[in-house]
Formats: structure tokens, C-alpha cells, sequence
């Protein structure tokens, strides 16, 4: 849609998200230890959270599965297992069972959990000096809250950067270029800053072009650096000149990474990527993390920053051997594609790289009777004999290399600890959650949705677990949504009030418009397509689509950046222009 005259209106969306700029003074925190540094938490690589799922089910509506990941679910929370020895290795397993009641998987019987203790003392340690490669997309699609977003995290890590760090900075659109060479810290805060600020946007998106021209950079650079240096790439993943398909963007960053260089992803913007990004960051070397809200710029790197670039090890190997009688079901906390099954049952999970985390991780399996015990009772284990077996080798980021085992057997008069029964709830929700969106968005049926997500609910409100305030809003939210669509209730509620201009509506008047007329129609999807169809070519195929963002007051067209404020009412809607004199305007009467 374009107005008549519209270079005077304000992006109303990205001014409010606009952040104060933090102070580039070094933190308090920056020369102390980190006391909550677990590394029985170590973290795999790829998703390390669900941010952008949130993001669209409380802004926007139903997430699509494909955006949601147990590995990024299970990463926000700390899954620390209690362990059962000292630890004198960078690595010692650790492991624990309970019984599976998971509501989507009746024939699961048993839930493990298989962790990580270290020698490493997070009191005393310190991350090497940072030669950070800052890869920015400065494409249009960025422009207004991404790219604010992208400034604010800039100055975020630069005042967080010591004294012996480097950093550079890399811009791509239409072209790629050094905007900022490799410069020393101590001396060049306030140029840096200065630089950072003045990031402005334009041009096509071409990300094979950017990440070239950053590891070229980091690979000129890095062996004049004492220290690690690794790329940082902050984009919303809608790559559209040059390789835009992920098997090229994963050949880079493997190759990158064999010659020392990791990569950090960033996503912005509700339009992210997130499917392409989670494949990219997957790979050795490679994690990837979201900022769906300003505060994320603070809490993603305030306690994270140090540990998102410290590799700790390469090519994880945990091999998972069930006893005579029990097979693995299911493994969850990685990805499915690092995964393989011999023919004996034992399953063997590859981690490209492993990391320092603030959350204790882990590795949880559900196991089931062999196909040989389909029609009998469980297999019975004997005292003192595993249920599971894990092993585990890995080759440390000097090139050491190192193993250790452990044995998980299952104590029927033993409570399972809080992080075992957190992790089972949390497969839970990622199950419940992944059919919920997919029931929703492929089968077309919000009421399975509903009920999914209700009960999931009502299991939650009974767990008596701490820390699930994030995860209990997440599935109110979803609970609200799905009933909405369903027809649960009229109107919707005030948290849900933007979910009243989804459909399609019919233009029964325009002002200041050159290209939208009486009679045309104007179609709202779930999924955040907006599409204009003419009267004049009988609404045939749409004449304009584009993606857009919402919230209670405002639509935001994020090719065109058009923003609009709405009201709706009785089944009428009126839109206008945030221009000084507001004359664009658009009114429209409900459809469907």
C-alpha cells in the first residue's frame, strides 16, 4: 500500500523498541568469577533458546512448528543433574531415571537423563581475549526494530569488552565491506561506538557475500591475536542475493571453523529465519542465540557473553547403550540429525562443539520394551546391574583427547531430583507443543490445538516445580490463542485484541491512497502474510503481499515500512497512517 504522502510518518513499532544506549564503561562483573559457571552444564552448539517461538505466540499468534526446538526449549533452563562422584576431567558423565508419563507417548516407560560435571572451577575462570568479527545485516527487511535491536547489542558487548580485545565490524546488503577494521579496545571505545551508532540500513540482503568478506577478515587477523577470535552474526536470515540455501552458509562455517574461526548467530526481528539459522549454527563451532526484546539485548550477553564464544571441546561423541530387553525410544536435547542407530540399539549423538554455559545441560532419552517384549512386562534389571550405559570421548579445544562412562540404573524407592523432572516436563511441553502447532497450522484444526495445549496446562499448574514462570505464560498465551480461533469465545480479550484483524476484509472506503480502492480486499493471515486483492481483476490472485508485525495498536508492513495504526469494532476496522495529519486512511468491514 502506498499513501499519497507519507515520508513524514513515524515507525511508531521501532521508536518504542528503540533502546537507551548502555554506558561502554567495562560491567562490575568483568574481573570476577563466575560462581553460577556449571559445567555439568556444558551446552552443545546450534539453538540455545525458544525466543523467537515466544516472540510470535505473545506478539503475533500460533507459532509454526517448525520454529520451535526441543534443544533451544531445553538450553533456557538449568538442567544440572546432581552428581554422584568428584570430577577430575575436563568431562565425567553423570546420569539419573524415573519413570516416563509423558501425555504423547504412551508406550514410553522410563525417562534418563544423561549429564555433565567438570573439573573446570567457574569461580576462577576467565575467558581468553576476544577478537570479536561483528557480521551486521544491513538490508532493508532490517531496518526500524532489527537493526536498532542490532546497535544497542554492539554497545551492549563493547562495554563488556576488556582491555587486550579486538573488535570489526562487517556490513552487507547490497555490498559487503570492512565498515570497521580490526581495532584494539583499550584505546578506541568511544570510535567504536561512534561507529556502531551511525549503522544505517539499506540494500538487498546477500549474507554468502557478508560472511565471505568477515571470514576473510577474521582470517587475516587472527594470527596476530593471542587469543580466540570468532564471527558474530546478527541478521534476520532472509538471505535473497547470492547462496541463499543452507547447505552453502554450513559448508562456510564448517570449513571456518576446522581453521579455528567459530560462529555466533544472533536473530532479530519476527521475521527470522529460524529453521535456516538453527541448521547453520549446528555445526562444528557454531551456536546461535535470539533477541526477540530489548531486554533480551541485555540478558542474552549481560552473563552470556564470555561463554557463547568459549569453545570448551570438539566432536563430543555419547554413545547410549540400553539393557537386554529396552530400547531408546527417543533422544532429546539435540538435534535429530546428530544422531545415529547401530543395529544393536545403541544410539551414538555427535556434538560438534561444545561450550561453557550459566544452565547446566544434559542429554535425556526415553526408553520402551524391545520389539522381542511388545506383548510381555518389563524386562527386569538386576541389582546393581545399568538400565543404560553411556560413554563418552572428546577431544578437548587444545586437541586433547579424554573418555569417561557411567552407569544409570533405576532406584524405585528414589525420588527423582527437581532437574530430571524439570527436563521430563519440559519433552513434555516440546511434544505437546510441536503437535498443538502442527494440528493448528498443517491439519487446520485449533480446537486439537485447544485441547492439547490445555492439558498441558493443567499438568503444569500440578508439577510443583520452581522456574517455570517463562513456560507457564508461553502456554496461556498459546491456551488463549488456540480458544480464540476456536470459537471458545466473541470477542477476544485485551491481551489478544490485535488477533482480531486475522481474515479477510472487504475496502469500503480509502483516502489518500493512490493504489487502494472501495471494493478492493484486504486478507490478514495467521501467519503474518497481508494481501491486497483487486476489485478490477476480480480478486483473482493478489496484487500486493508482504509480511507484516503487530501488536494492540499498530500494523507494521516490514517491506513497504508502512506502519498503521487499527481499530476494529463490531466487525469493522478502520486504519490510518501515522503521519502528522493522519488523512491516509483505509475502512474495511469483516469478510470471515
Amino acid at each position: 500500500m502506498k499513501p499519497l504522502a507519507h515520508s513524514l510518518f513515524a515507525l511508531t513499532l521501532a521508536a518504542l523498541l528503540l533502546p537507551a544506549a548502555p554506558a561502554l564503561a567495562q560491567t562490575d562483573d568483568q574481573d570476577e568469577g563466575y560462581d553460577e559457571l556449571v559445567v555439568t552444564a556444558v551446552r552443545q552448539g546450534g539453538a540455545q533458546d525458544i525466543k523467537a517461538f515466544r516472540n510470535i505466540a505473545e506478539e503475533v499468534g500460533m507459532p509454526r512448528p517448525e520454529t520451535l526446538t526441543v534443544e533451544g526449549l531445553m538450553g533456557e533452563h538449568d538442567l544440572t543433574l546432581p552428581a554422584a562422584r568428584d570430577c577430575a576431567k575436563l568431562f565425567c558423565l553423570t546420569g539419573e531415571a524415573m519413570p516416563a508419563t509423558l501425555a504423547l507417548r504412551d508406550d514410553d516407560r522410563l525417562f534418563v537423563g544423561v549429564g555433565f560435571a567438570s573439573n573446570i572451577d567457574g569461580a576462577n575462570w576467565r575467558r581468553a581475549p576476544l577478537n570479536l568479527v561483528a557480521v551486521v545485516d544491513k538490508s532493508g527487511s532490517m531496518n526500524g526494530a532489527p537493526l536498532d535491536r542490532v546497535r544497542a547489542s554492539l554497545l551492549q558487548i563493547l562495554g563488556q569488552m576488556r582491555d587486550g580485545d579486538r573488535m570489526s565490524i562487517i556490513l552487507y546488503g547490497d555490498r559487503s565491506h570492512v565498515y570497521l577494521a580490526p581495532t584494539d579496545i583499550a584505546a578506541s571505545r568511544d570510535r567504536i561506538a561512534a561507529a556502531i551508532r551511525d549503522i544505517r540500513s539499506e540494500g538487498s540482503t546477500n549474507m554468502e557475500a557478508g560472511l565471505r568478506v568477515g571470514y576473510d577478515t577474521a582470517f587475516a587477523d587472527a594470527p596476530r591475536f593471542k587469543g580466540t577470535t570468532r564471527m558474530m552474526l546478527f541478521t534476520d536470515e532472509q538471505p535473497n542475493v547470492g547462496a541463499t540455501d543452507a547447505e552453502s552458509f554450513m559448508g562456510m562455517a564448517q570449513e571456518a571453523s576446522q581453521r579455528g574461526i567459530g560462529l555466533t548467530t544472533i536473530g532479530v526481528s519476527t521475521q527470522f529465519d529460524g529453521p535456516l539459522a538453527t541448521r547453520v549454527s549446528s555445526v562444528r563451532g557454531g551456536n546461535l542465540f535470539f533477541i526477540a526484546s530489548d531486554d533480551d539485548v541485555k540478558t542474552v550477553f549481560d552473563r552470556q557473553l564470555d561463554t557463547m564464544v568459549s569453545e570448551l571441546a570438539h566432536d563430543l561423541k555419547l554413545t547410549l547403550t540400553p539393557a537386554a530387553g529396552y530400547r531408546i525410544s527417543g533422544v532429546f536435547g539435540v538435534p535429530a540429525d546428530v544422531m545415529t542407530e547401530t543395529p544393536e540399539g545403541a544410539i551414538t549423538v555427535t556434538v560438534p562443539s561444545v561450550f561453557l554455559s550459566t544452565n547446566g545441560g544434559g542429554i535425556f532419552a526415553t526408553m520402551t520394551r524391545s520389539a522381542d517384549r511388545a506383548n510381555l512386562p518389563l524386562a527386569p534389571v538386576a541389582a546393581g546391574a545399568p538400565l543404560l550405559a553411556a560413554t563418552v570421548s572428546w577431544n578437548a579445544i587444545d586437541g586433547t583427547p579424554g573418555t569417561d562412562a557411567v552407569a544409570v540404573d533405576l532406584t524405585p524407592t528414589r525420588v527423582a531430583s527437581a532437574p530430571l523432572r524439570k527436563a521430563h516436563l519440559l519433552v513434555d511441553e516440546y511434544l505437546s507443543l510441536k503437535e498443538a502447532t502442527t494440528a493448528f497450522h498443517q491439519r487446520n484444526d485449533p480446537k486439537a490445538a485447544y485441547a492439547l495445549v490445555d492439558g498441558l496446562a493443567s499438568r503444569m499448574a500440578s508439577s510443583g516445580l520452581d522456574g517455570l514462570e517463562g513456560e507457564t505464560r508461553l502456554v496461556a498465551d498459546l491456551r488463549q490463542r488456540a480458544g480464540f480461533y476456536s470459537g471458545f469465545g466473541g470477542e477476544p480479550p485485551k491481551a489478544l485484541r490485535h488477533l482480531a484483524v486475522v481474515g479477510r476484509w472487504k475496502v469500503t472506503g480509502a483516502s489518500g491512497f493512490e493504489d487502494i480502492h472501495r471494493g478492493d480486499q484486504i486478507e490478514f493471515t495467521a501467519d503474518r502474510q497481508m494481501r491486497t486483492y483487486r476489485a478490477k481483476t476480480g480478486y483473482t490472485d493478489p496484487a500486493e503481499e508482504e509480511l507484516y508485525e503487530i501488536n494492540q495498536s499498530a500494523i507494521h508492513m516490514t517491506e513497504s515500512n508502512l506502519v498503521m495504526s487499527y481499530s476494529t469494532r463490531n466487525g469493522r476496522m478502520m486504519m490510518h497512517v501515522n503521519d502528522p495529519d493522519g488523512s491516509s486512511r483505509i475502512w474495511l468491514t469483516r469478510m470471515n
